[in-house]
């Protein structure tokens, strides 16, 4: 008995590889579940249980003998349900019992799924008389299906439990022992046969043979094992790359997670986070007594740093108030940033109110020191409210909403300050917010109206100039003042509205007395920053002069000087498009704000408005009588003219003509008329200088 040499080598290189394509299944099962599990079970038992048989046959057609041989198709097909079946709980059992315990079973279930099929597959050749066995060899072929299955599955095992799953040498060390294994058992099993002298096999020449139906057994086999390796591959594949879109799917939600909870800019908790935090802290504070504080931040000042040097150095500023915040305060307390300017810092467990007032202090300290940003030194002041818990508020918005009233009276008192929440604070929120619906209503009826108070030259006492003062006869409330109501019109956004009335109120009047042939002076409006940045403010204007018919030098305009200092670059620009136009222009209030000479010396102003706290000063305070006498000298210098607010006495009027200023405003001269009496009052003046020269003549 011997063999063609060929169809052994090919017998061992497909058991092989029907190992190594039958272990690269387990993961698919591994990972699989349902049918889809059952479905990769079958698929992987099917091809290395054909595997098998396929190597089974061919040996049994590679082996040489003096008599024909044919095999019994039926007996041949049956032979290879053993095998399929123990290689299906095989993989199984790799797939879910993948420990030592389950290693051995399922060695010894596939070791004696290959004997099976084995003398099954002999049994195929209907030898007669009988096939003799031999003990030795059998024990020998069984022997190894159990101890060399049950090795190459436990090192299998052992390559998947572990971190060198990936290192496919050792797959396919386990892989080349199974295929051995699988063709040791043949093989010692065939040399454990003894045909019988004279004997016959009943399926020669009616039963499946020949070595070309063993090349076609083979080349089956090989294609359904390649067919199964290249699916697992292709499936491998398709699995990593759904596991790197899980993956950056995962990366993606987390980002979105992150940024739904955090502000961008500064990495800050944002305004979702804070509501979170708070609706989880405040039910723990109200169980266990203790208070959480709610302190409501914003700059003052920020705006004018981003309108004039950019905001990429308002990004970065708006970086280094949150180290700041983040540095006054204990590393369990949270800092947030709401947007814009605005920063929410909650503390839980502090001491006590003074110890909130000494954190706001540490706040205002840090917070307020100039910071090198991008070649500027940059700074912003902050104004900060306070709302406790549960004196304040029971729930995360009450506490906020209060914090934020808290922090709207801090600037009202002069920002740069803190404020703890006070329940008057919602009655004023309220009114104001009444207040702000009334206004809203009255400009749309144009109810708001506008009184004069002349400037007269101090020399001659001539009225030289009206300035218009707006004036609200609400209904309950009688005639309100500009200070009541204008920053109202500013923090509600109606001031631009306002200014519109105003404008057409007093051009309209200056039509009627030129009708009526008074001698016109021209009148000054009061003009905020709101209105000069709007860029629709310059075309509204000169619409409305064509339609009454005046001239540009009717009109003139005042502004603080806090705001012509705010965004001065932008500010400049647009004065100078009105002095362009042949607008004149006057700043107000003088001497209160923060002034660069700089930039004043750049204004184009034709005057300059002393405020009326230096002037009533000046007779109890030197200094203040210093300031005003500079202020003049300064204005000499520029060359522009000087107004003097707030004149009551005679004595100030003539100080002040000595000292060089040449116009004056005040209750000394007039309180501000109602239209109705100013044409009056213009003729007066007007006859004023005629009676004079008269007298003297």
């Amino acid at each position: 008995m011997s063999y063609n040499p060929w169809l052994v080598v090919l017998s061992v290189a497909l058991a092989a590889l029907d190992a190594y394509v039958a272990f690269s299944v387990v993961g698919r099962i591994a990972r699989s579940r349902g049918p889809v599990a059952v479905l990769w079970t079958s698929f992987g038992a099917l091809a290395m249980g054909s595997g098998v048989w396929a190597m089974h046959f061919i040996g049994m057609l590679a082996l040489r003998v003096p008599i024909p041989l044919g095999y019994d198709g039926q007996g041949t097909a049956l032979s290879s349900l053993p095998v399929m079946l123990a290689t299906g709980a095989t993989l199984w059992l790799l797939a879910r019992r993948a420990t030592h315990a389950g290693a051995v079973a399922a060695g010894v279930i596939l070791g004696l799924g290959m004997s099976s099929m084995h003398y099954l597959g002999v049994r195929a050749l209907h030898m007669q008389p009988p096939v003799a066995w031999q003990a030795p060899w059998i024990a020998a072929s069984l022997g190894l299906g159990l101890a060399g299955s049950t090795a190459s599955i436990w090192l299998h095992s052992v390559i998947w439990r572990s971190d060198r799953r990936h290192r496919w040498w050792l797959r396919l060390l386990a892989a080349v022992l199974l295929g051995g294994t699988a063709a040791g058992v043949h093989y010692l099993g065939m040399a454990g046969m003894r045909f019988v002298p004279g004997a016959v096999s009943l399926q020669a020449g009616v039963g499946l043979h020949g070595l070309g139906l063993g090349l076609a057994v083979s080349l089956v086999s090989g294609l359904l094992l390649l067919l199964t390796l290249g699916v697992s591959l292709a499936h491998r594949q398709l699995q990593r790359h759904t596991e790197a879109i899980a993956r950056e799917l995962g990366q993606a939600r987390d980002a979105l997670s992150w940024l739904a909870y955090h502000d961008e800019l500064t990495a800050l908790p944002n305004r979702a986070n804070v509501l979170d935090l708070l609706d989880r802290l405040l039910p723990l504070a109200k169980e266990e007594q203790f208070e959480v504080a709610v302190m409501f931040v914003d700059l003052d000042g920020f705006k004018s740093i981003n309108d004039t040097l950019g905001h990429d150095v308002g990004d970065e500023f708006l970086r280094s108030v949150a180290d700041a915040l983040r540095a006054s305060v204990r590393s369990r307390d949270t800092v947030a940033r709401f947007g814009g300017d605005e920063f929410v810092v909650v503390l839980e467990r502090f001491r006590s109110e003074a110890n909130l007032a000494s954190i706001c202090r540490k706040i205002l300290s840090l917070v307020s020191r100039p910071v090198a940003v991008s070649g500027h030194s940059v700074s912003a002041t902050p104004s900060i409210g306070v709302a406790v818990f549960p004196r304040d508020g029971g729930d995360a918005a009450s506490l906020l909403r209060h914090a934020d009233l808290a922090m709207y009276t801090a600037k009202e008192q002069g920002k740069a300050g803190y404020c703890f929440y006070q329940p008057r604070m919602s009655e004023l929120a309220r009114d104001r917010l009444l207040l702000s619906a009334e206004l809203r209503e009255a400009l749309q009826h144009e109810e708001v109206i506008v009184h004069y108070q002349p400037k007269v030259d101090l020399a001659s006492r001539r009225v030289v100039g009206l300035e218009a003062l707006a004036r609200w006869p609400h209904p309950a409330r009688g005639l309100l003042p500009p200070k009541v109501f204008v920053p109202l019109a500013e923090s509600s956004g109606l001031i631009g509205q306002l200014g519109q009335v105003v404008l057409r109120q007093v051009a309209r009047q200056l039509a009627q007395w030129r009708a009526r042939g008074l001698p016109l002076v021209p009148v000054a409006i009061n003009v905020s920053l709101q209105e000069i940045q709007d860029g629709h403010f310059v075309a509204g204007l000169l619409g409305t002069l064509r339609e009454f018919g005046l001239h540009h030098s009717l009109i003139e305009f005042e502004i603080t000087e806090s705001a012509a200092m705010k965004n001065a670059e932008h500010t400049l620009r647009q004065l100078r498009q009105l002095e362009a136009l042949g607008f004149r222009m006057a700043i107000d209030d003088f001497g209160t704000g923060f002034s660069s000479l700089s930039h004043l010396r750049q204004l184009p102003t034709q005057s300059i408005k002393i405020d009326q706290s230096f002037v009533q000063g000046a007779s109890r305070n030197p200094a203040d009588r210093d300031i005003t006498e500079a202020i003049i000298a300064l204005a000499r210098k520029l060359r522009l003219s000087t107004i003097a607010e707030g004149i009551e006495t005679h004595a100030q009027a003539e100080w002040l003509q000595e000292a060089g200023c040449e116009i004056g405003q005040g209750y000394l001269f007039v309180r501000p008329l109602p239209p109705e009496a100013v044409p009056a009052h213009l003729l007066r003046s007007a006859a004023q200088p005629a009676a004079s020269d008269a007298a003297n003549g």
